[in-house]
């Protein structure tokens, strides 16, 4: 490893903006440098061109390579945290001139060594792997330094962490994101990117508005974290064990890379250890079942705590400008809509695509977001006058099929939700429809069922798995049939559609119910079906009986209907008596082609999904539809004449 003395300049750059309050925390550390290189690319086009992924023209590539730096960062508290720092280099010099700066968070391990001893970085392109490498190094080449930092309890960092939402890592952004503007490398101008966990961290810190903060990007950032993990008060144990037996291995990964300073690897081992003692991961493996549950290691009510809410009033006063990204079909898809409906005030854009839960599904799709990352820290941290604030705050896909790429142009929205939506109901009646050999093959019409009504019953069955999960498909794959899986269940289908219908906004659920049981879950599906029979996921929502008291949010939730999961609320269900659940489902954008049918499927379990407790014998669930109990899903409808 080659070491370098870092290139200084006492001049800042002529878009930097004045340092105000500016920690001066120390970073210890022996400053030594890797060296990467990058494949050139074609030369920048003459012409400026700046639109939705298309950036060009604007700077051309000053830089060819980069040097790595690690160090420890102390904060306010004391903990050092791991950070890399990765500066631009032309024909092997480090730069000389301040540059804008820009850092992710990382939740999962900023660095570590391979087996043969070789080093892998956030920058660094792993085949099969989700990484920022095509982000970093494009920004890396026009001129920015980068860095990734390993949060507090992870990695190589010292300290501990509860998740989910630590609220000591929303003050350690602060800290560091001041320590990066001090730096005689920076400009002053400070900005981060990242996704998922290391997504939601960026709005956290802004919420807190470290002054020089300028522009963050988060993708698909958890909100509020007690409805991803609990969602309608249903432990969602099938993904989030499996998380946390992956995030709990990188904390004690040996493998983690140590900083330059620490060269017998003492403090890496230090940092290990602490993790292994202290890290607190209750809420991950459902031991917080309620919104007011009390964590047995930190002693309070997380959940009530750490939502996005409690930070985005921050936010909207800080100035400081949000670009989100987020696929339809993405767990958090809500949750990054909650961020930006509640983000009041200030510069913010979103791009929300046709995708799944990874961060980018294909080629073009990163190559699209990369171009946007650097339009937009173009304009917020170097004050290039590129446009990119002048276009519609949202740009959307409409996806007419669950095969990534097949779907409607982006286009331009003003805003969310839309403004010409209809709230439509679809109500459960008797059928048959002939579409489907379900449990009772009901029929889903818009008009109200009649006095005398009637129920379907239905034998919960434990076992019912939706294939798939929250993924309707992968890059070049075909849809996910669920057709079987709705045999397995209730249904309430439409007739052949006579025009296209678009779905776009947030469904809502309405089910009146009865059960042999006093309490159970209801797990509903909206599909489209297409004319041989295949059916694919367009939404979905769950609600465990006892769990059904709705309340007043703690932020905007968009309108819909929103449980309390209080423990104190929580209440049987009544004998013979039908029960109403309201619920939300998630927030969608989908076109059902003419000649489809919609429809709702209804289960009471998905062991893909949510632990529902086995009772035995399994319980008979009913769904009445009659005039006074109309069963129901609302759905936003867009009028053709969409403007």
């Amino acid at each position: 490893m080659a070491t370098r003395a870092h290139g200084t300049s006492p001049s800042k750059s002529a878009g930097a903006i004045d340092r105000r309050d500016i920690l001066t925390i120390a970073a210890g550390g022996v400053a030594s440098a890797a060296f990467g290189s990058f494949s050139p690319g074609p030369a920048e086009a003459a012409e400026r061109v700046s639109s939705l992924g298309v950036y060009s023209g604007y700077s051309g590539e000053a830089y060819d390579g980069w040097a790595r730096t690690s160090v420890y960062v102390p904060v306010r508290d004391g903990v050092k945290l791991a950070v890399d720092i990765f500066r631009p280099t032309a024909g092997g010099a480090v730069h000389a001139e301040r540059l804008p700066m820009v850092w992710i968070p990382k939740r999962y391990q900023r660095a570590t060594i391979r087996p043969d001893g070789s080093l892998v970085t956030t920058i660094d392109t792993v085949a099969g792997t989700v990484s920022y490498d095509l982000t970093a190094q494009r920004l890396l080449r026009h001129g920015y330094v980068v860095a990734a930092v390993d949060r507090r309890g992870t990695g190589a960092s010292f300290g501990v962490h509860s998740d989910f939402s630590d609220p000591l890592t929303a003050r350690d952004g602060y800290d560091l994101t001041e320590w990066f503007a001090a730096q005689p490398w920076c400009d002053g101008n400070v900005g981060m990117f990242g996704a998922s966990y290391e997504g939601e961290m960026q709005l956290r810190v802004a919420g807190t508005a470290p002054p020089h903060l300028k522009a963050i990007m988060p993708e698909v950032s958890p909100f509020d974290w007690y409805r991803l993990v609990q969602g309608g008060g249903i432990y969602h144990g099938t993904q989030f064990t499996g998380f946390q037996k992956m995030i709990g291995a990188q904390d004690v990964d040996p493998n983690n890379a140590p900083v330059d300073e620490d060269k017998d690897r003492a403090l890496l081992t230090a940092a290990l250890a602490e993790h292994r003692a202290h890290n607190d991961y209750s809420a991950t493996l459902g031991k917080l079942p309620w919104r007011d549950s009390v964590n047995p290691v930190t002693g309070e009510r997380n959940w009530l705590k750490r939502h996005g809410g409690t930070y985005t009033p921050g936010l909207s006063a800080s100035g400081i400008a949000v670009y989100h990204r987020v696929g339809w079909f993405a767990r958090v898809a809500f949750d990054q809509l909650l961020w930006f409906v509640n983000h009041k005030q200030g510069p913010k854009k979103m791009l929300i695509g046709p995708w799944g839960g990874g961060v980018a599904e294909t080629p073009e799709d990163r190559a699209m977001w990369t171009a946007e990352a650097h339009r937009f820290f173009d304009h917020f941290l170097k004050g290039v006058p590129n446009g990119i604030m002048d276009e519609p705050p949202i740009h959307s896909s409409v996806a007419t099929a669950h095969s990534y790429g097949v779907g409607e142009p982006w286009r331009g929205l003003s805003q969310w939700p839309l403004p010409n939506e209809q709230k439509v109901r679809f109500f459960f009646e008797a059928g048959p429809t002939g579409s489907t050999k379900s449990a009772n093959d009901g029929r889903l019409v818009r008009t109200q069922p009649g006095k005398s009504g009637g129920r379907d019953d239905y034998l919960v069955n434990y076992d019912i798995a939706y294939a798939g999960g929250n993924d309707p498909a992968r890059p070049g794959a075909p849809a996910v049939d669920h057709a079987a899986y709705d045999a397995q269940g209730l249904t309430y289908t439409t007739d052949p559609l006579d025009h296209d219908v678009e779905i776009t906004g947030h469904g809502i659920a309405h089910l009146w119910v009865t059960s042999s049981a006093d309490d159970g879950d209801f797990w509903v599906k909206v599909e489209d079906v297409a004319p041989d029979g295949r059916s694919t996921y367009v939404s979905r929502g769950a609600q465990r009986a006892s769990r059904r008291k709705l309340g007043a949010p703690p932020y905007d939730y968009i309108g819909m209907p929103w449980e309390t999961c209080l423990e104190a609320d929580a209440a049987p269900l009544p004998k013979g008596v039908p029960t109403e659940l309201v619920f939300a489902l998630t927030p969608i954008s989908y076109i059902a082609r003419r000649g489809h049918r919609l429809r709702v499927t209804v289960t009471g379990a998905d062991r893909n999904i949510g632990e529902t407790p086995r009772l035995s014998p399994a319980p008979t669930i009913s769904l009445h539809r009659s005039a006074r109990h109309a069963s129901s899903v609302t759905l936003p409808i867009i009028p053709p004449s969409r403007t």
